[in-house]
């Protein structure tokens, strides 16, 4: 995934991104997992007792600070797709969200949720 350098029209840009999210959300539309993600968040269930309103609340919480990859196309170019450092649940348990805002639609696809297997930088982190 590309990582934007930081100028105040990519902080926007993540910011708009970060927007339409919430504005899909707050309209009623649902977070759908990939079986890869749902996979994961299984696991974090498992040993974290991490639920599906635990990763959207964390996702109604970000903002450009938690950036760490994207804005880029996913490969058949129907989703936007941006990852983020974020922290979830109750424990504040560390994890990769990688997701994706349907480009022509509505659909807000989650393919990613979890532990990072590598530390996680955030470019528009002061």
């Amino acid at each position: 995934m590309t990582e934007l350098p930081y100028t105040v029209d990519n902080i926007e840009l993540i910011q708009e991104f970060i927007n339409e999210t919430r504005e899909r959300i707050s309209n009623g539309v649902e977070i759908t997992f990939t079986g890869k993600a749902s996979s994961e968040l299984d696991d974090l269930m498992l040993e974290y007792d991490i639920s599906v309103d635990d990763v959207e609340n964390t996702i109604l919480n970000l903002s450009p600070e938690n950036y760490y990859r994207g804005i880029d196309q996913s490969g058949s170019a129907d989703f936007n797709v941006c990852a983020f450092r974020a922290f979830v649940g109750k424990d504040d348990v560390e994890i990769y969200l990688k997701y994706g805002l349907e480009a022509n639609g509505l659909q807000i696809l989650i393919f990613s949720n979890h532990i990072p297997d590598f530390p996680m930088s955030q470019p528009f982190k002061n």
